[in-house]
């Protein structure tokens, strides 16, 4: 999904990656891939700026283990996951970049590769 305004440096915007199955509906079987919904890369084609990112909102499943261990069962890490997963970013200068996404659906990690051009 993309809002119409032109990527500039230094401006935080937020990039929401739809997950769709194969008949292009919303897929409702995301998984937790290393303890987060989803990790994207963010490089500029010359590989001066490399960032990796985390979902809005997320914790590390780690943390949220030790502070409440008894409600943070493993087997339900995955448990009701939306079909888009958003990461807030801001590219520091104007380039191409491209960014990649990885999410996972049952059992298999699956990644996206997007080109945006920084103005």
């Amino acid at each position: 999904m993309r809002d119409a305004h032109p990527l500039t440096p230094k401006r935080l915007t937020m990039f929401t990656f739809r997950v769709e199955d194969a008949d292009g509906q919303p897929a409702g079987d995301l998984e937790l891939y290393m303890g987060m919904p989803g990790h994207a890369i963010f490089l500029r084609r010359d590989r001066r700026v490399f960032a990796h990112v985390h979902p809005s909102g997320s914790a590390p499943m780690a943390a949220l283990d030790i502070a409440m261990p008894s409600t943070r069962p493993h087997a339900q890490h995955g448990a009701g996951l939306p079909a888009t997963v958003s990461f807030p970013y801001g590219f520091p200068e104007p380039g191409d970049y491209r960014i990649f996404v990885q999410v996972k659906r049952p059992g298999r990690v699956v990644t996206g590769v997007f080109d945006a051009h920084v103005e």
